[in-house]
């Protein structure tokens, strides 16, 4: 894993943000200026916008232009970062070009000039042990001096050692550039001294000061400790100030594209990358607050580790957006993982939504956003570029056309499930990860497939998974259609749990058939469908069969059968000849079932007493009057045929007696769980011990109403209780 550095680069040909040109015409700038006067240039940029990698290219070009120059320029960067006040800075400044001088190989200057600033700059540091800096320099110098002793006393006046350094510089054929590189992050008061320094030795002859900073934070530090007007100095003592070129957001988005394509080369997953939705991210989510490389090497960074931790279970897309908001935007992404509930619409989110449909949901966020100090309009497109359910409140949907299959099989944060996997790095808190998911539709054979699917079906994980694979159908690869549609049709009955949906869910068992269907429907020809359903129902057990009954009940009524209009707009799946051939499977089946079976243990039996009857009525009534010699068989029985139903007064149980017309009535029913024995309950399960108590209250009820569950279950332990006292 390689991290992006905020190093500057050092030669032209790592320049990524097109500065070359504007370095080389600032070295060439320096190396022709002929005139022995002093010179200072200040170079301007905000703070990692690349200055000191222009400095470096400048350089670079002054060196080329006096390879075969005798008297080659002399370069000194000078670093002002440890000194203890004015003085001693100067005497730090001097000390550091005496050393510079000392390297050069000309003799003669090392001698003279490296004499001259030797003098200086003792000069100097004998003035740091003074306690004042006042007009008499000089006398205070010599004062110290004798205090100091016989060679102290030797050291020459500082007038007449500045005289001795210019008359060498003026002689000197060459010139010294000296660059003051991030001014703007020292303190206040050391950007002040810096300036006072440069305003003394200014005047120095051959020699070029290069400053470089962000003239803003300069300008702030003089006001703050001159009170003057900052510009105005620097104007005084900068003769040529030089703004650096302000980069493109478009080369700033290309260098990101770059870097990520890297990264991605690098990962051991291989992202599915959707080039729309991948634009609009880039447009509103990253490139608004991008602003300079160091913003780009950040991002990257902090992305990087991201992804080597989340590549598996989150969007791409998703995960550079929402890691450019933690690094440069962190109000709204903290915003965003404070508030679930408005950027993702769980349940709650719905059924309020219902209610306040007046609402101004955009200037209630822009109020916020505003009130947080953040631009508003930025940060209503980035939400509704990540959020559907954002975009659709504040009806910016323009930015966002992902349905929920859409962001479920993307993995993208605007999931529910996943939303918080984007904050918290918690890989525990998938139910299912996608690997399996693709393991399950690009890898796992028969055998393995129905033991995967038996390891995850509890109420929790079966949901979750199906839900997956429902937003991947289409990507099931073609070779795999067979195997997978075999492995569903044969266990999804015995799938448990509820999925919710707004304020309504649906089961696992019914999710799997709509699964089924579509992977049915993908197959090319008829005879695939009618192999797979045939040798499905072949192998069916009791749990089964109840589900895949309800999907021949669907392809009989696209033949017309089994409704009152015998024309059908259902797509037909398998050919009549097919289905008679199924019919046949099904009675073998059913009997073998109902013979070994207990009534109890067959789910969706009203499915198949519904099919069975259509097919073989003789035999189902005979079934029935064998069923209804043991009185708990009976009332099992109606159990079987009970409805599930939903509402916001809960959810319950219902009848329907077109379902039993003909074998017992109503008041048959009410009659025999009245007269029960409510000692033997326990020979019911709590569901249907529920549902028995959910018909008589029905039934009580006179088809006015019908009751919920919990009405039900008030009704049981009446039941329970009557019968403890009559104990």
């Amino acid at each position: 894993m390689n991290y992006s550095t905020d190093k500057p680069i050092e030669t032209e040909n790592k320049d990524l943000l097109s500065r070359s040109s504007f370095s080389k015409q600032l070295g060439k700038g320096i190396y022709e200026y002929n005139d022995k006067s002093g010179l200072v240039i200040g170079l301007f940029g905000k703070w990692g916008t690349g200055k000191t990698s222009v400095i470096n290219m400048a350089e670079e070009e002054i060196n080329r232009l006096s390879q075969t120059d005798e008297n080659k320029p002399l370069i000194m960067k000078f670093s002002p970062w440890n000194y203890s006040d004015k003085d001693n800075l100067i005497s730090l400044f001097f000390q550091n070009l005496k050393v510079k001088i000392s390297l050069q190989d000309n003799e003669q200057i090392k001698i003279k000039l490296g004499k001259a600033l030797s003098d200086y700059a003792d000069a100097f540091e004998v003035l740091s042990y003074i306690p004042y800096i006042g007009s008499g320099l000089a006398t205070g110098l010599k004062t110290v001096a004798k205090r100091q002793g016989e060679n102290l006393m030797e050291i020459p006046d500082l007038d007449e050692t500045r005289k001795i350094l210019e008359d060498e510089l003026v002689k000197l054929d060459k010139k010294v550039i000296i660059v003051i590189d991030d001014i703007d992050r020292l303190t206040n008061s050391q950007i002040r001294d810096i300036f006072q320094l440069v305003k003394q030795v200014a005047d120095f002859p051959n020699i070029i000061y290069i400053l470089v900073m962000d003239r803003e934070v300069a300008q702030r530090a003089l006001i703050d400790v001159h009170n003057i007007d900052g510009n105005e100095y620097l104007d005084k003592i900068i003769q040529v100030p030089l703004e650096l070129p302000e980069i493109r957001k478009t080369k700033l988005q290309d260098i990101l594209i770059i870097k990520l394509h890297e990264i991605l080369k690098e990962a051991s997953y291989k992202a599915k990358i959707d080039g729309k939705y991948w634009g609009r991210i880039l447009i509103n989510c990253i490139s608004p607050y991008i602003n300079n490389l160091r913003d780009v090497n950040r991002v990257l960074n902090t992305f990087q580790f991201r992804y080597g931790i989340l590549q598996h279970e989150t969007s791409f897309e998703d995960l550079i957006a929402i890691t450019t908001l933690e690094v440069l935007e962190p109000k709204l992404y903290k915003w965003i993982c404070n508030n679930k509930e408005a950027v993702c619409g769980t349940l709650l989110h719905s059924t309020l939504s219902n209610f306040n449909s007046k609402v101004n949901y955009k200037k209630l966020y822009c109020d916020e956003f505003e009130n947080m100090g953040l631009d508003s309009n930025r940060a209503i497109k980035c939400l509704s570029t990540l959020f559907p359910v954002f975009a659709k409140d504040v009806r910016e949907n323009s930015y966002n056309r992902q349905s929920e299959a859409d962001v479920r099989r993307n993995m993208g944060i605007a999931h529910q499930e996943r939303f918080e996997l984007y904050f918290m790095f918690n890989l525990d808190n998938i139910k299912v990860s996608r690997k399996i998911i693709n393991d399950f539709i690009y890898k796992l054979e028969y055998v393995d497939l129905l033991k995967y699917i038996e390891e995850i079906n509890d109420e929790e994980k079966i949901g979750y998974f199906l839900e997956e694979i429902n937003s991947l159908v289409n990507e099931v690869p073609y070779n795999r259609l067979s195997l997978i549609a075999s492995v569903l049709l044969l266990k999804h009955g015995e799938f448990n749990g509820r999925i919710q949906k707004s304020i309504l869910s649906i089961s696992a068992e019914e999710r799997a058939s709509f699964i089924i269907e579509e992977v049915l429907e993908r197959l090319n020809t008829e005879e695939e469908k009618y192999n797979v359903l045939c040798s499905s129902l072949r192998n069916i057990r009791a749990t089964g069969l109840g589900a895949i009954t309800k999907i021949i009940i669907n392809i009989e009524r696209s033949h017309g059968r089994l409704v009152e209009n015998s024309k059908c707009e259902e797509k037909q799946i398998i050919n009549l000849f097919h289905l008679n051939e199924m019919e046949d499977i099904f009675l073998e089946k059913v009997k073998i079932i109902v013979k070994s079976t207990p009534i109890s243990n067959i789910k969706n039996f009203r499915a198949i007493l519904y099919l069975w009857k259509f097919l073989d009525e003789e035999g189902v009534y005979k079934y029935i009057r064998d069923l209804f010699v043991s009185e708990v068989n009976k009332l099992k029985f109606i159990t079987t045929l009970s409805y599930r139903w939903e509402g916001t007064n809960g959810v319950g149980w219902e009848f329907y007696e077109n379902d039993y017309r003909g074998y017992i009535s109503n008041n048959e029913i009410y009659t025999s769980i009245e007269n029960f024995d409510k000692d033997k309950l326990y020979e019911f399960t709590e569901d249907e011990q529920i549902k028995l108590a959910s018909f008589v209250g029905n039934f009580e009820k006179n088809g006015l109403d019908i009751i919920n569950e919990k009405e039900a279950k008030e009704i049981l332990n009446q039941w329970k209780s009557e019968k403890k006292e009559d104990n």
